[in-house]
């Protein structure tokens, strides 16, 4: 477990996945309770999240032929920040709702999709001879990653904002991409 690619990558992993857990935590929240949606326009608001999923997801076998693992990760990570800044935008300038909480997601499900379409195959490509035990233990650290960090977010900044995904979101990202960096430059 001495692989940089796997930290790099299992951190990727993270990042998207705690994304939306941290999206599915604090959306009934934001929505139901600031923004005063009905049950209904809350499962439809919050079902276009995974419609976006959905869609980017039929075109992933196009853009990793065209950017590549490394740089899907790369292309996921900057769509999560830009995901980050609209919802930042949304938290300061505007009320809960739509436009400020929802579409922003969009952009962040596409960059989730980005994401782990390649992060398993870059975290793993090193292990072979020990593929189980490598898939076990990118699991564990990304569910420890999510669980906690996520969950910290969401206690610590206040579960009614966008604060938690602002914050979560953009930090993971942020250490992804540094971990990137240091990856090509060890690479180079």
């Amino acid at each position: 477990m001495r692989s940089p690619e796997f930290w790099c990558y299992t951190l990727g992993f993270s990042a998207a996945m705690g994304t939306f857990f941290v999206f599915f935590s604090t959306a009934p929240r934001v929505l139901v309770d600031k923004a005063r949606y009905s049950e209904l326009e809350f499962s439809f608001a919050f079902a276009t999240a995974a419609l976006v999923m959905i869609a980017t997801a039929r075109f992933a076998k196009v853009f990793v032929a065209n950017w590549g693992i490394g740089g899907s990760l790369l292309r996921g990570m900057l769509t999560l920040l830009v995901g980050s800044l609209c919802l930042t935008l949304g938290q300061v300038a505007g009320s809960p709702g739509l436009l400020t909480f929802v579409v922003p997601m969009w952009v962040m499900a596409i960059g989730i999709v980005f994401t782990v379409s390649v992060t398993a195959n870059g975290a793993l490509r090193r292990f072979d001879d020990t593929a189980g035990s490598a898939v076990a233990l990118y699991f564990c650290v990304q569910s420890l990653i999510v669980g906690i960090v996520g969950t910290l977010a969401i206690v610590a900044l206040r579960g009614d904002t966008a604060w938690p995904l602002i914050a979560y979101s953009s930090s993971t990202a942020l250490l992804t991409l540094v971990a990137l960096g240091l990856l090509g430059r060890r690479d180079a």
